[in-house]
């Protein structure tokens, strides 16, 4: 089977793109049009939408899985049997998204937090506009199975196609709507219309890549005991992801108020933004591990782990050093504000992220798909309880963001090297010595330099050009010595043929010019 790899992983980035502008655009016109109250209705609304997407308890993974192994090739009967009964689980767990929409239209003055002189005919509407969000999460959410099959697939980039045209067609409706002078009910309406169409045209493509392809009416319990054994860790491992992630805003609203949320919020955008970047080329990491584990093809599958973490740390290890040295500068730039503590926060997390993309994202996706699931469940769930424990001892002792930040770092320190790496290695039979070297030493290296080079600029130029002016000229040098050294270090020869010849045709039409 030939992997799309350049392919899914352009259209990953392309598709983040288009999300990014159309979120951009559509933010703006909902505040001009709806105002303030009413966008934070939208926003409500939406918040709810996605905590309903944590009933998945992790089968939407496992339907990646058992895709990912090609299943469906060699008995496409069970394939189809293991399929429905996950999609029909979804189905139940999505019928519990009902009667909790019920109980919040119940309590709607509290969930939202209306005020005392609401009218009784807004209050009817927000109830509305809540039940029809219920609703559409009842809907789509079992539907959400078929975009992780279509990953299994490695065939992301139809998914990002489909993907992109929706937003598309979302944007324009949005633009006809506002035209219209319709209001929110019918902007919601179409909103989730056109999601429920997209995850139709995910069943569609799905149908259409797998000959024999069914959703039988039927329910296979020993299947599901086995599915259950896998999502279940899964899940455990997402949530445990999710209690550092959002707790760590918690934590600090907690023990030392809002102010300290927002400098934490500055500093850690660029560092979340850098990840955010990244993960649209580790999603193929995933599938083609799934795969290949399953053919026992363990030497090509450890070659394909070190050259995807070698990538990641190339671009990585740069994009950090520039950050560690222009923090201060960026912050001021992108957010009009002036502080210390925001940029000390900002070049701790860059850290921090840099050294979860390089040793820890892609070693998890591997494990998860190797049957060390449950091995990774149990990392989390001690990496979230020592987290949360060591944040609170310290917050008692000195309430401040620095200790939080602290402890999650070390927290994944100890939980990555003490845990994951040394698994990841056994599992492989990587050389732990040519996998420093390879995968981590020399993309490090090739960034400290060039990030050498950049301070040398910015302690030149500081004061003497402006912002915008001193961070464009280190992004411009940065380029200029990153992409010849992209070819020398990172392309093999078979690659450096085919960028040779892209130039040539390249150049070829600059010159008929």
């Amino acid at each position: 089977m030939k992997i799309p790899f350049f392919k899914n992983t352009v259209t990953n980035y392309f598709s983040m793109f288009v999300r990014l502008v159309q979120g951009i655009l559509v933010t703006r016109w909902l505040i001009s049009h709806l105002g303030e109250a009413q966008y934070g209705l939208w926003v409500m609304l939406w918040s709810f939408f996605s905590y309903a997407l944590l009933l998945d308890l992790g089968f939407g993974v496992a339907a990646q899985k058992v895709t990912a192994t090609e299943l469906y090739k060699r008995d496409i009967e069970k394939y189809n049997h293991t399929v429905s009964s996950i999609f029909f689980s979804h189905v139940t767990l999505a019928l519990m998204i009902l009667p909790l929409t019920l109980v919040g239209m119940y309590y709607i003055r509290e969930l939202f937090h209306l005020p005392a002189d609401a009218t009784a005919e807004y209050i009817r509407f927000c109830r509305e506009a809540l039940l029809l969000s219920g609703l559409a999460a009842t809907i789509v959410f079992p539907l959400g199975v078929f975009p992780e099959i279509l990953v299994g697939l490695q065939k992301l980039y139809l998914r990002n196609y489909i993907i992109v045209v929706s937003k598309l067609i979302e944007l324009a409706g949005v633009i006809c709507i506002f035209a219209l002078g319709w209001g929110l009910f019918k902007l919601l309406f179409f909103v989730m219309l056109v999601m429920g169409a997209t995850q139709l045209a995910m069943l569609i493509s799905v149908w259409k890549s797998i000959p024999g392809f069914r959703i039988r009416l039927a329910f296979d319990h020993e299947v599901f005991r086995g599915v259950f054994r896998f999502s279940s860790a899964v899940y455990i491992i997402s949530i445990g992801r999710m209690i550092w992630e959002r707790g760590m805003f918690l934590l600090i609203s907690i023990f030392c108020g809002l102010a300290p949320v927002g400098i934490f919020q500055l500093g850690s955008r660029i560092p979340f933004l850098m990840q955010q970047i990244a993960l649209p080329y580790v999603e193929n990491i995933s599938p083609i591990s799934a795969l290949l584990h399953s053919r026992k093809r363990t030497m090509h599958l450890a070659q394909i782990l070190m050259r995807s973490i070698r990538w990641v740390n190339f671009f990585a290890a740069g994009a950090t050093v520039m950050v560690m040295i222009y923090a201060p500068r960026i912050i001021l730039l992108l957010f009009n504000v002036v502080s210390d503590e925001a940029a000390f926060i900002c070049r701790l997390m860059i850290l921090f992220v840099y050294f979860l993309l390089v040793c820890r994202i892609i070693p998890e996706k591997f494990l998860t798909m190797a049957e060390e699931h449950k091995f990774l469940a149990r990392v989390q769930s001690f990496e979230s309880l020592f987290f949360i424990v060591i944040s609170v001892i310290g917050l008692l002792i000195k309430p401040h963001e620095l200790v939080v930040v602290g402890a999650m770092i070390l927290t994944k320190l100890i939980g990555t090297a003490g845990f994951v790496v040394p698994h990841l290695v056994k599992r492989t039979n990587i050389k732990m010595r040519y996998f420093v070297l390879y995968s981590l030493f020399e993309p490090t290296l090739l960034a400290l330099s060039v990030g050498m080079f950049c301070y040398w600029q910015y302690y030149l130029l500081r004061g003497q050009i402006h912002e915008i002016s001193l961070l464009a000229l280190a992004g411009i040098s940065g380029v200029l010595i990153y992409f010849p050294a992209l070819y020398y270090m990172m392309f093999d020869h078979a690659e450096k043929i085919r960028a040779k010849k892209i130039i040539g045709k390249f150049t070829a039409k600059l010159r008929r010019r």
